[in-house]
């Protein structure tokens, strides 16, 4: 190589070292899933995507885009789950939602799931309007708490009524979030809140008008978790 191309290329080196960082930016809503996923991984989180719980195919033909999220709802499973393998009860939410619910869905509706252990796994996928809160999804990502946090007596209704009738005859009937699944939730929280303008976070229950089952989820011991996760975070409760 010429003295003058040795010069040439040091040179272009010299600029390049010296020269400031480009700014990309991505516009791309895969690539931001993507790099959600990532950044949870680098966290050091287990993420878990639809094809490694063995999601069924959704209706993308029916599903409707969403973006721009600015609030966080939080669910729990239901009075009918516990704590277990986050994977079949996410099969199983997802083909009730879809087979065997009134209102059928395209795809299950919850966007993230936490299990018990703080394993933490794609439901629908982030690009589409999630199906989670009676007529208040969008820009709402939804996440769901893979056991029952409901205490006794709320509800209630016949199933309530049992639960107060086996307590009272001795059997254990006490909500606790393993801090597996506390710490999963609240860096989940804070990434999400990386790559959107999240400014709400709520339990289903605070969102307005909702009807049923959505009247009790959370659960009591899911709401008093959100309540501290906000204060905790600076972000506001959703306007009733």
């Amino acid at each position: 190589m010429s003295d003058l191309k040795i010069k040439t290329v040091a040179k272009a080196t010299t600029d390049y070292l010296l020269s400031p960082p480009l700014e990309i930016t991505v516009n791309d809503r895969a690539a931001t899933r993507d790099a959600i996923i990532k950044q949870l991984n680098r966290n050091g989180c287990n993420f878990i995507t639809r094809s490694d719980w063995a999601a069924h195919k959704n209706k993308s033909e029916k599903m409707k885009d969403d973006w721009n999220y600015k609030n966080i709802a939080i669910h729990h499973a239901g009075r009918s789950y516990a704590c277990g393998p986050g994977a079949l009860q996410l099969q199983e939410i997802q083909r009730f939602q879809m087979d065997k619910s009134i209102n059928s869905m395209d795809d299950i509706g919850y966007h993230y799931a936490v299990d018990c252990s703080g394993n933490i796994f794609e439901g629908r996928d982030i690009r589409f309007k999630g199906e989670h809160v009676h007529n208040y999804n969008t820009g709402v990502i939804g996440i769901v708490l893979l056991q029952n946090m409901s205490t006794p007596e709320e509800g209630g209704d016949s199933i309530s009524r049992l639960r107060v009738f086996l307590k009272k005859m001795g059997y254990k009937d006490n909500i606790e979030i393993p801090e597996n699944q506390r710490k999963a939730l609240s860096m989940l929280i804070d990434v999400l809140s990386t790559f959107f303008h999240i400014s709400v976070l709520g339990g289903h229950r605070e969102f307005p008008r909702q009807l049923g089952e959505g009247k009790i989820c959370p659960g009591n011991a899911g709401l008093s978790l959100i309540k501290s996760l906000r204060k905790s975070k600076g972000l506001a409760a959703p306007q009733s």
